[in-house]
């Protein structure tokens, strides 16, 4: 369904090194299926997604969706093409002055759906499958965070997508509010087989929606493997993040300085001893950077 080749995005500032966000990346993601990209700040992997429906061009490289090689189109064909992809924002994106009906017609409207009577049914059926008919006259202001992000949801299956991207859909919510937009995100899955690609630093999110994983590190997809490998006793990741995902937390050295023993820095609660291959390769910020349930 979703085919990168080669796909590289590069960044120059006058006066500045160029940076290479996503370097040389390929990657193959069935139809219907759901599709997991992790990695620490600065991975790549926020650029990657926009790279899939052109949101940010590649600067070398081929994206082809359901088929269509995007990188090839003029803009008017491109636009047309991305009214099959929707995309949740971490921040939710909606516009504080229009209802939540109105938010979720306004993804009606820039796909050109100029029927007033279709675009109120698309909408109505997109706020049933989110469970908020009866907010339809509210505004983002009296929501809770859980509700702005299935109004962001509704929005983006208004238009019927084949494809859904997800950007840190639920960073910002509380792990009882996570669950509930995973949830509707594995039924659209599921009832409409929407494909999905999610782009999360919460490890949980990949074990709980996620078919397949690739980890992100400097650009590049250093590791790929099915979700479903998570629970095999014997799976031994190769990168240190996929080793994280095998990990229960974090362990601390919580001595005082004037205790004997040598320092040593955090590592995975799962380490058997401080010289293990899951810590050697790991900075200390990374082995933190579970202490939230996620990698920062």
């Amino acid at each position: 369904m979703i085919s990168l080749s080669h796909v590289s995005t590069t960044f120059a500032a006058r006066g500045r090194k160029p940076l290479t966000a996503v370097d040389d990346v390929s990657l193959e993601v069935p139809r219907g299926s759901i599709q997991g990209i992790i990695g620490f700040s600065g991975a790549g992997k926020s650029t990657l997604l926009r790279n899939i429906n052109l949101l940010e061009r590649p600067t070398s490289g081929r994206v082809s969706v359901g088929g269509t090689d995007l990188t090839s189109l003029d803009d008017t064909a491109l636009r047309r093409a991305r009214h099959q992809i929707g995309m949740i924002f971490q921040g939710f994106n909606l516009v504080n002055n229009l209802s939540v009906a109105q938010n979720v017609e306004l993804s009606l409207k820039f796909a050109g759906v100029t029927s007033r009577r279709e675009r109120q049914a698309r909408v109505s059926e997109a706020l049933e499958i989110v469970d908020l008919t009866e907010k339809t006259s509210v505004y983002p202001a009296q929501l809770s965070g859980g509700q702005k992000q299935r109004v962001a949801i509704a929005r983006a299956l208004a238009t019927k997508p084949e494809v859904l991207l997800c950007d840190e859909p639920t960073s910002a919510l509380d792990p009882f509010t996570t669950a509930t937009v995973l949830q509707y995100l594995a039924d659209v899955n599921r009832e409409f087989g929407i494909t999905v690609v999610i782009v999360t630093h919460e490890m949980e999110v990949i074990k709980a929606l996620a078919d397949d994983v690739a980890v992100m590190e400097d650009g590049r997809v250093v590791e790929e493997f099915p979700a479903a490998q998570l629970r095999r006793e014997d799976f031994d990741p190769q990168t240190s993040i996929g080793k994280y995902l095998l990990s229960d937390g974090i362990r601390l050295d919580r001595r005082s300085s004037a205790e004997p023993g040598p320092a040593s820095a955090p590592r995975l609660a799962s380490d058997p001893d401080a010289g293990s291959d899951a810590g050697s390769d790991r900075s200390p910020q990374a082995a933190l950077a579970g202490s939230a349930g996620g990698v920062r």
